[in-house]
């Protein structure tokens, strides 16, 4: 059963439920996802195991994948791979 949960928040409606094109170098809200910026896990997708206890953990982007970002969690050591639907950018570096 491929299980997707999002937080209720204030935000733009979630682009991956609108069946938008996928995109995979923009986030849920369908801003681009730089390398380096900082960005917050915003849904749960099991089948891909995208597990509940990173939701709402933030991290950094350290690279991409054929279609995954490369990110490291805050208090993980180890990069894990997540798609990027499932994050909201929250920072961007400088020129990025």
């Amino acid at each position: 059963m491929n299980e997707i949960t999002a937080p209720a928040r204030k935000h733009p409606p979630l682009r991956h439920l609108q069946h938008a094109p996928y995109d995979p170098w923009r986030d849920a809200y369908g801003a681009p996802i730089p390398q380096q910026c900082r960005i917050q896990q915003i849904a749960v997708d099991k089948a891909h195991g995208v597990l509940p206890s990173r939701l709402h953990q933030q991290g950094q982007v350290l690279g991409r994948g054929l279609t995954r970002l490369i990110v490291r969690f805050d208090q993980e050591n180890d990069p894990v791979r997540i798609r990027p639907h499932l994050v909201r950018v929250l920072t961007t570096p400088v020129g990025g």
